[in-house]
């Protein structure tokens, strides 16, 4: 009798147990669906400023897009807008010059404007003239002055303003190594070198002796952005 109705009081509370979780669980489920959600914004409206979605191949699909499609940059994810004023259409007031190369070849930028090429380049204004660097573009990113040709910087930019980056790598949109390799690259305005290295050969002969060899942190060897005699 006892054992009998001990049980009965266990059932029983057992019961009035799950009694309790399910309409403790049907209150809240029901809360769910009886409390009103608030007013979904609206589809057109936008919080915050436009986001810059880049569509230059829109209209710059050729030759610009397809001469970019060719390069290092392009294959490496590098956009338009990080190398160009992005944010709606640009009108280049910021132009492309050494320092926004130097934003991620910062060894080659430093080794640039140490360089003599760099400190013997003709400073005239550019950053605000763009007929200017429309002409400069057009001369190959060099100017013919009394002492020869040289490379070109911005007169109120400083270590900034330079076009050496350029001047070397500039190749319809392609930036590489293709027009600095080209065999005929420096004695555009390093002349009367037909004797200086008589052996023939392919591409740039000049690179092979006045480059200098550096290390990456890993002990890698790679071609820097010094160029000296040999020995120095």
């Amino acid at each position: 009798m006892i054992r009998s109705q001990v049980s009965e009081q266990r059932r029983r509370a057992v019961a009035s147990a799950w009694s309790m979780l399910v309409g403790a669980i049907a209150v809240a489920l029901g809360g769910c669906f009886l409390v009103g959600a608030p007013e979904r914004p609206d589809r057109g409206s936008v919080s915050g400023p436009v986001p810059y979605v880049e569509d230059c191949q829109a209209c710059h699909a050729a030759p610009v897009g397809a001469h970019y499609l060719q390069s290092l940059h392009a294959s490496m994810g590098v956009r338009c807008g990080q190398c160009h004023t992005p944010g709606g259409h640009p009108d280049f007031r910021q132009p492309v010059r050494d320092a926004k190369c130097g934003g991620c070849h910062l060894p080659e930028y430093q080794q640039t404007i140490g360089s003599r090429h760099f400190a013997r380049r003709d400073q005239r204004p550019l950053d605000g003239d763009r007929a200017a660097r429309a002409r400069l573009r057009r001369d190959g990113f060099m100017a013919t002055t009394a002492q020869g040709r040289v490379f070109v910087g911005d007169a109120s930019s400083g270590d900034l303003g330079g076009r050496l980056c350029a001047a070397c790598h500039y190749d319809e949109h392609r930036l590489g190594r293709d027009a600095v390799q080209r065999a005929d690259f420096c004695t555009g305005c390093h002349t009367n070198r037909t004797e200086h290295f008589p052996s023939p050969t392919d591409g740039n002969r000049c690179v092979q002796c006045h480059v200098r060899v550096g290390q990456t942190v890993k002990d890698q060897n790679i071609n820097t952005h010094r160029f000296a005699k040999p020995g120095d």
